[in-house]
């Protein structure tokens, strides 16, 4: 009978082995799978020695000789596209619009498959269409957004002026400044810089423990009843608290009219109140979160990327300005005057190229079994999407190393190329706050590069290379701005 037992036991194991090292028919090439835990050594090795997990999986890619490349990570399968046309496939095409159902997507979302960025089907795709329009209604896209965003830049030039040349960190300032515009649409009101910095600072700690830890909680997820704090469990489920006393703390000015503005809060709770299945409060703060989560860092950091650039190559910033000066004079910048400063949006695109913020997109899950790329991939696969080797992919650019805003200006002087440029996305889960960004960083670093010089503050430039996580940021550097009328 125990012989039997063991027997039983022992060919349960050896299946469970077989079965977990075994690759679904033409799934894409990539590493060997280990029993239990797939190729997962590999690709925090690779991680490791290559600085962040796109350039690793990258690598993979290369050496596989593959624009499709297959993992198992624990015991998730896992794909990573690359290439313009499987990208565009991966974006685009409705097989590819799931998230994926994992214990990261829920701590990321407050414990719940909620929201708008980790939520899919039905619940998604009515609450992206009613966040889409509200954010419109309320002013995303139009003149009056403008106007926010020229009223942010006043102030950031009113604060660089009073700051006497005195070395300026722009990541303290650039965040602020994006937090403001946009807490002003999702809560209507403008929150004060001592609340507004703690927020930030919340969200910045939070992608960081994500970085850390996301991973490895998504694939041992039981892991955080033994080390709650050692696996950065107990320290996520704090900020997730904070963010939603400070979400709700929002929600609740609106209840009682201590806020009169129509903004995105305001139209929730009207369709709460229309007895709306779907619509509640739980969804609402998640949503809020989704939206100051995608809007706050990426956006700034475009911004501090820009000035990097600028910083460390003069004559570049003096051709810019001239641009700016010939076209703009003293005139303050508006979104209609990035189709007349050509070299500078030209400028902007390609730091947005050379930079790309979210190096690899996702993750996708796929609603069924799909072919891409000649491969099949399995229904409920993860999908990573590779829009920072896109960026850099040399059939498509001229020398992609090197920093160059000519390659998107044609022999006519008109923009071009821009069809392959991916920083917001494509398709139905495109970001939804493009437009605020796209106008904030051409007003603001127009109008900051109009109005003053930017120098290194210090004996040693600032390093050009990027600190690659979830997103791209470059290296804390401060700078020193120096008004226009003094270097004249």
């Amino acid at each position: 009978m125990l012989l039997t037992l063991v027997s039983l036991i022992l060919i349960f194991i050896t299946v469970c082995v077989i079965k977990s090292v075994t690759k679904p028919r033409k799934f894409p090439p990539g590493p060997k799978w280990y029993p239990f835990i797939g190729c997962t050594g590999v690709v925090n090795s690779m991680t490791k020695s290559y600085g962040s997990q796109w350039k690793g999986l990258s690598v993979l890619a290369n050496e596989y000789c593959t624009e499709v490349l297959g993992l198992k990570l624990g015991k998730e399968l896992v794909v990573v596209v690359y290439g313009e046309k499987n990208i565009r496939q991966a974006f685009t095409d409705k097989e590819f619009e799931g998230r994926p159902d994992s214990f990261f997507a829920k701590l990321r979302c407050l414990g719940k498959r909620i929201g708008i960025t980790f939520a899919d089907g039905p619940l998604w795709r009515e609450h992206r269409h009613f966040t889409v329009k509200q954010l419109r209604n309320v002013g995303f896209g139009k003149s009056a957004m403008e106007k926010e965003i020229q009223n942010v830049l006043s102030n950031i030039i009113d604060y660089i002026g009073k700051n006497n040349d005195r070395p300026i960190k722009l990541m303290s300032i650039m965040p602020l400044a994006v937090m403001n515009v946009l807490w002003k649409y999702v809560a209507g009101e403008q929150i004060n810089e001592e609340r507004l910095t703690f927020l930030l600072d919340i969200l910045r700690a939070r992608t960081k423990a994500f970085a850390m830890a996301g991973g490895w909680l998504n694939q041992v997820p039981w892991c955080r009843f033994i080390f709650p704090e050692l696996s950065g469990y107990s320290l996520i489920r704090s900020m997730n608290r904070q963010l939603s006393e400070i979400i709700e703390e929002a929600i609740n000015k609106h209840k009682i009219g201590a806020v009169q503005e129509q903004d995105f809060i305001y139209s929730f709770l009207q369709e709460i109140d229309s007895n709306k299945s779907s619509f509640t409060e739980e969804q609402l703060k998640v949503i809020c979160l989704d939206l100051l989560i995608a809007g706050s860092q990426t956006t700034s950091n475009v911004l501090e990327f820009a000035f990097l650039v600028v910083l460390r190559n003069r004559p570049l910033q003096e051709k810019l300005f001239s641009e700016i000066n010939k076209l703009l004079g003293d005139d303050p910048p508006c979104w209609a005057d990035s189709h007349r400063l050509i070299y500078v949006s030209a400028f902007l695109l390609e730091v947005q190229r050379y930079y790309t913020i979210v190096p690899l997109a996702g993750p996708r899950r796929l609603l069924k079994d799909t072919v891409i790329d000649g491969y099949l991939i399995p229904k409920d696969c993860t999908v990573l999407i590779s829009v920072g080797d896109l960026h850099f992919d040399s059939k498509i650019w001229d020398d992609p190393h090197d920093f160059k805003p000519e390659r998107f200006i044609d022999e006519r002087g008109a923009l071009k190329n821009t069809e392959h440029m991916y920083p917001f996305g494509l398709g139905r889960r495109r970001c939804p706050g493009d437009s605020l960004a796209k106008s904030f960083v051409f007003i603001v670093f127009v109008g900051i590069l109009q109005k003053f010089r930017v120098e290194c503050s210090s004996d040693e430039m600032p390093s050009p290379s990027p600190l690659i996580g979830l997103i791209s940021a470059p290296q804390p550097y401060t700078v020193q701005l120096i008004s226009r009328k003094k270097c004249n």
